[in-house]
């Protein structure tokens, strides 16, 4: 790992913490919105799904972009939309003007993730790739800790406006940061094939270190192969596979970080308690992360991960029933967000391998795509079924099989890996 690739993938893990941010800046000023606009819980889950469903669409409709484009490029142009849509929030008027730009927002950390996953891989090398991979997946409840602490000092100061003028003044200065620090990929420039690629890919591989060539080896002629490459025939079982793995363990983890403060707002305590409750998801969320790039290193990585997912459907199921305590919720945050980031590790490292380089961008970006258009409805829909009275344990329960279903869908992945093992 030279300095050019370490920097690399620190942009990437960077990258990963402003899309934290920027995602759950929401869910941290919500109780303090509910407070100011006077808003319904059908409504606010509605408001919390909105973002996500632009998520969804950046990772679809844009992810396959970077293939053509370069994932650097893109990268600039997604900082770009999520700036926009931040600092829009800050001076939306009313819920529906607050709706779209969290779209905006939505659209272009989306897109984020898709390139940043293939990216961080590529330019870590094959010894650190799954520490990087954990790095990458932390950096996201790192950005979310760092908004639950700040919106609980600015929303005290400032109000919930603040919130959304910090994350958009963050994704300008990550400009200049990817401007010098993040190379375009690799693997792009290789497939591209043409004089002046050849010549950026010459001098990156100078910077990059030996052995680099190693790691990008001649890739072959139908280099950019989009989604013709994520639904070919030799790859749509696993592709179907890692897609129904994605969306029923995002659910879940969508229900907890979208709506957890505002369950312990409705508990009796202030908003600011609130968002701290909140970052304490965070904060043991990269434990989480390191805990399990640690452990892949000296245990199999995907039958560790399934254990994981099944016990972060036990503990969402136990939050919805714990006593109105505050140090309750926050034991229950801190065991859950262990949980939950340590599968997210787990999920992305499975994802980054399940992919050909020639359709990386494309198939991460189809999955997780796929995954936010079910996450979306997470939060919409526990607001809908407290509106219709249902209880928060029966609520958290529901949330937690699909964690158990997404243990049973990895399952079902070993099982493969271990029939074609056999067969090979």
């Amino acid at each position: 790992m030279t300095r050019t690739r370490t920097a690399a993938v620190a942009v990437t893990v960077a990258l990963s913490a402003l899309d934290g941010y920027d995602v759950l800046s929401l869910s941290f000023a919500a109780p303090a919105i509910v407070a100011d606009w006077n808003v319904g819980k059908a409504a606010l889950g509605m408001l919390l799904s909105i973002g996500l469903v632009g998520m969804a669409a950046g990772s679809l409709l844009l992810g396959p972009v970077a293939d053509r484009i370069g994932r650097r490029r893109l990268v600039i142009i997604n900082l770009l939309l999520m700036a926009t849509g931040m600092f829009a929030s800050a001076f939306a008027g009313s819920l529906f003007e607050l709706g779209a730009c969290r779209l905006v927002t939505g659209v272009g950390i989306g897109s984020m993730v898709a390139v940043i996953n293939p990216l961080a891989a590529e330019f870590a090398n094959n010894r650190r790739r799954p520490l990087a991979m954990a790095l990458m997946t932390i950096g996201y409840p790192a950005g979310g800790l760092a908004g639950g602490l700040l919106a609980a000092a600015l929303i005290e100061v400032e109000g919930w406006r603040a919130v959304f003028l910090a994350g958009g003044l963050a994704s300008i200065v990550m400009l200049p940061v990817v401007l010098a620090f993040l190379p375009e990929s690799p693997h792009y420039l290789l497939g591209k094939g043409g004089l002046r690629e050849k010549r950026q890919l010459s001098a990156m591989l100078e910077h990059l270190g030996v052995g680099q060539e190693r790691d990008f080896a001649a890739a072959p002629p139908d280099a950019h192969m989009g989604y013709s490459g994520v639904f070919a025939r030799g790859q749509l079982g696993r592709t179907v596979q890692v897609t129904a793995l994605n969306l029923f363990f995002v659910i879940p983890v969508y229900y907890v970080l979208s709506w957890l403060p505002q369950l312990v707002a409705d508990a009796g305590f202030a908003p600011s308690q609130a968002s701290l409750t909140g970052a304490m998801v965070n904060l043991a969320g990269i434990a989480g992360g390191l805990a399990l790039g640690y452990a892949a290193s000296t245990a199999r990585l995907l039958p560790l991960t399934a254990l994981v997912m099944a016990g972060t459907g036990i503990v969402v199921a136990l939050i919805g029933i714990a006593p109105a305590s505050l140090p309750l919720f926050m034991a229950g945050a801190i065991l859950c967000g262990f949980l939950l980031f340590a599968g997210m590790a787990g999920l992305y490292a499975v994802l980054a391998t399940s992919f050909p380089a020639q359709a990386r961008a494309s198939g991460v970006g189809f999955v997780i795509g796929a995954g936010r258009a079910g996450s979306a409805a997470a939060p919409a829909l526990a607001g809908w079924l407290f509106a219709a009275g249902l209880g928060t344990g029966m609520v958290s329960a529901i949330f937690g099989i699909f964690a158990l279903a997404a243990s049973c869908v990895l399952a079902s992945i070993i099982a493969t890996n271990r029939r074609r093992t056999a067969t090979d």
